[in-house]
């Protein structure tokens, strides 16, 4: 999703806010390509900086979608143009999406990873109208909301790490959870916050240890990964998976 604002004659483009706590520190930063629609009717593999990741399977919610509703209808006065009709049920939208790919660095294969997606939405909604038609209103409510994002590693080699990514949310909100690395968690936060103001959308992800932000997921634009940097060779690899998995990530809070 890419935002863009214009002002008079300037153009300014919606990017994730950086962690005040990086103003002095050593941050890495791996451009993107490889994220969106097009690119997966290309089948072109992401890459993050020296890093590339070999889509194997992406599903995405939009072709899959699965909708179920129910409806009664009651009568109200007459049975005729001057009575009314009173219409109440719930639209449930159920998603389920699984991502694969490998993770390949400068030498060769890293990792595999395997993620799986869930949504769930239903809302209430109530509507009357009368009896020819007119003078028709409906009101819509959300009363249950679901969304979760698993993942998934296997090292290429005993050398590194096992990990895995479990986000949630229980409302309508960017998904947050942990990032887990041989053991070690790591907190992960989803934002809405960007430098032209809060999207409706996810614009970021946060992976950030006792309240240290270490890596930052931009998904505006083609996106960027930032790292801050002295970093292990194994934590380093496991951030950019973590990393390349949100990026093609499919966003709860987009239709």
């Amino acid at each position: 999703m890419v935002a863009v604002v214009v002002t008079g004659c300037a153009v300014t483009q919606q990017k994730a806010l950086e962690p005040l706590d990086w103003i002095d520190k050593d941050v890495e930063r791996y451009s993107v390509t490889g994220t969106g629609s097009w690119a997966r009717i290309r089948k072109q593999p992401l890459t993050v900086g020296p890093f590339t990741g070999d889509v194997a399977a992406q599903s995405v919610w939009s072709s899959l979608p699965v909708t179920t509703s129910s409806d009664v209808q009651i009568s109200v006065g007459s049975d005729d143009a001057k009575g009314h009709r009173l219409e109440s049920g719930t639209v449930a939208k159920d998603n389920e999406s699984e991502l694969q790919f490998r993770l390949l660095g400068p030498s060769g294969a890293l990792a595999d990873l395997r993620c799986r997606q869930h949504r769930y939405i239903e809302d209430q909604k109530t509507g009357l109208t009368r009896g020819d038609g007119t003078n028709g209103f409906s009101v819509s409510e959300q009363v249950a909301y679901s969304s979760t994002f698993n993942c998934k590693a296997r090292g290429a080699d005993k050398q590194w790490p096992q990990w895995q990514l479990d986000l949630g949310g229980g409302e309508a909100a960017p998904m947050q959870g942990y990032l887990i690395i041989d053991g070690v968690k790591y907190e992960v936060a989803g934002s809405q916050s960007s430098n032209i103001g809060r999207s409706p959308y996810t614009v970021s992800y946060e992976i950030s240890r006792g309240g240290k932000p270490l890596v930052q997921v931009d998904r505006s634009g083609d996106g960027l990964v930032s790292l801050m940097m002295p970093v292990g060779d194994k934590q380093h690899v496991a951030f950019v998976g973590a990393a390349a998995a949100l990026l093609l990530a499919n966003d709860p809070l987009e239709p």
